[in-house]
């Protein structure tokens, strides 16, 4: 199934959502600690590595043609 421009726009703004939204629940959170609840170091790199693979698959899906993305 070949996804024209539209859905390619799409999935790629849904990915930069959640980019921002993770962003702004763990990496903020481990900054700026409250006393109900803490953010583990282990939370912190993986909410930034998770972070880092939606925003860059989100570039990336940006940059591609429709006629290059084939999904199954």
């Amino acid at each position: 199934m070949y996804l024209n421009q539209l859905q390619i726009e799409s999935i790629s703004k849904l990915l930069a959502d959640l980019a921002k939204i993770l962003f702004a629940s763990i990496i903020i959170g481990f900054f700026i600690p409250s006393s109900s609840s803490n953010v583990s170091l282990i939370a912190f790199i993986s909410g930034l590595v998770t972070f880092v693979g939606f925003f860059t698959l989100s570039v990336v899906l940006l940059k591609t043609s429709p006629a290059k993305l084939w999904i199954t």
